[in-house]
This record gives C-alpha cells, sequence and structure tokens, in this order.
C-alpha cells in the first residue's frame, strides 16, 4: 500500500514507443485511451520516451495487456484531431452568431456567453490541436498518421486512491508526463477515473 491512505497498486502499463518519419520518438498509451470520454483529452497520453521499465510483473505489481493495436491508437488520435477541430470551428461560429445578436442585445448575450460551459472546454481544444500538430504535422493528421517503426514497452506507475475519498489520487512514476496526464485525467474525465479505479482496486 502506497502511504496508508487506500487502495495502492504498482503498474506496469504498456505504450507503444514509435518512431515518425522525421526520426523524432513518442510514447502512445496502449491501455487507456479508449476509455477517456472527451477525444480531444487523448492528446495527454502522448509521452516522451522515457522512464521505459521491463515488462515483467514482480511482487504486487500488475501488468496490463496492450487494449488495441498501434494502428487503432494512431486511429484514435487522428479521430481526436478532426474532432477537435470540427468543435473548434463550430464554436467559431456560434460566438460570430452570438457577437452579432449582441448589437441589438448586448446584457443578454454577454451573461449566455459568461455561463456557456463550451467556452470552458475552447482552451482544451486548442490545447488539444496544439499537441498533436506539435507531435504529428497538420498534413499528416488530415490524411494519415505513418510511422517508421513501433515497438511495446512499459512504464511503471505507482497509483494510491484514497479509500475515504475516491476524488483523492496519488500517481508516482519515472514518465512525469504520464504522471500529469494521470492526475488530471482522473479528476477531469469520468471514463478514465473510472477506468483507472477499475485497474486498481480490482
Amino acid at each position: 500500500m502506497l502511504g496508508g491512505i487506500g487502495s495502492g497498486r504498482r503498474l506496469l502499463i504498456p505504450c507503444y514507443l514509435i518512431t515518425l518519419m522525421n526520426s523524432k520518438s513518442y510514447l502512445l498509451d496502449a491501455y487507456f485511451m479508449r476509455s477517456l470520454e472527451v477525444p480531444a483529452r487523448r492528446s495527454l497520453m502522448i509521452y516522451p520516451p522515457e522512464g521505459q521499465a521491463s515488462g515483467t510483473a514482480w511482487g504486487d505489481t500488475k501488468l496490463l495487456k496492450p487494449a488495441y493495436s498501434v494502428n487503432e491508437a494512431l486511429g484514435m488520435l487522428r479521430e481526436a484531431y478532426l474532432w477537435a477541430c470540427e468543435r473548434r470551428l463550430n464554436r467559431a461560429k456560434k460566438i460570430l452568431s452570438r457577437f452579432r445578436v449582441s448589437l441589438l442585445f448586448p446584457v443578454a448575450v454577454f451573461r449566455k456567453l459568461e455561463s456557456d460551459e463550451d467556452l470552458v472546454h475552447d482552451s482544451e481544444l486548442a490545447g488539444s490541436i496544439y499537441i498533436l500538430e506539435g507531435v504529428f504535422g497538420r498534413e499528416a493528421l488530415m490524411d494519415k498518421l505513418n510511422i517508421v517503426r513501433s515497438e511495446i514497452i512499459y512504464i511503471e506507475a505507482n497509483v494510491e486512491i484514497n479509500e475515504s475519498n475516491k476524488a483523492q489520487i496519488r500517481v508516482s512514476s519515472s514518465n512525469h508526463s504520464l504522471t500529469r496526464a494521470y492526475l488530471w485525467l482522473y479528476k477531469n474525465d469520468a471514463g478514465f477515473n473510472k477506468a483507472l479505479r477499475e485497474v486498481v482496486e480490482r
């Protein structure tokens, strides 16, 4: 048990180590990506190639098997990019339309914009687009994601969930990008929250 506050588990999480046409390498999650509630958040499951561990389980370590192929992972990321672009374009059209209406009814429309939850998610969409274009490039995302090679590697992560307050979680891993992603997704994405709890608690 990690830290003594709840259910703890040492996980070996599968990732695809991919090499792109430009020789850059990244890790793609091979287990949790499909569980995410919001497609745009899949971009958070791309990590720098660090913190690799052996794929051998020992003690109370739990080895997770890949839940989908590398091509399926690439397909989900491309789908997330197109989804985010479409939603962002729709947001822009919606705001422009409201701006025109605000010329006649400024106060009412301003209040509506302030309370619109879509505005909160706009920066999330922009962030996802920025990450995916930075890794793969816009042209590849609009057409097809090609890689030079891929292999399965494992990242070790210690995860502890507070038994009395399931909203509290601790994550530690030598891959710091994975740690930050897990902490944020656990609090903000119900699909990831459920999937991670199932892995740790069963």
